[in-house]
């Protein structure tokens, strides 16, 4: 079976970013997540709607982060499965209240063939 998200996933690693679609229990000091928002499918297509969001010490480098994920999608051969990527919106600040660390985040709408 495929999965968007995973398809993500493996492709931020590939990447060079350590990527999981929730927090890691024991964080390291910079981590990608990685998670399906929404979007519709239709005749065999997926739609999905993602939010990629970079976590670091610093909101600089959390940003700096998001910029090159959105750089290389637009630049660099697209996750498995994964026809077409438009940034929706960012990257933008998304402060994480609960752990305090600094995150920004990217929203991308996709189309993947089912």
């Amino acid at each position: 079976m495929y999965s968007v998200t995973e398809s993500f996933v493996t492709w931020l690693s590939h990447e060079g970013f350590q990527a999981a679609t929730y927090p890691p229990k024991d964080a390291p000091a910079e981590f990608v997540t990685v998670e399906r928002t929404g979007g519709g499918t239709a005749d065999m297509v997926d739609h999905p709607t993602m939010a990629i969001q970079t976590w670091a010490q610093t909101e600089a480098r959390a940003e700096e982060m998001a910029v090159e994920i959105r750089n290389s999608l637009m630049c660099n051969p697209r996750p498995k499965g994964i026809t077409k990527v438009n940034v929706n919106s960012g990257p933008y600040p998304f402060w994480d209240e609960s752990t305090g660390c600094p995150r920004y985040q990217l929203v991308l709408d996709c189309t993947a063939q089912l």
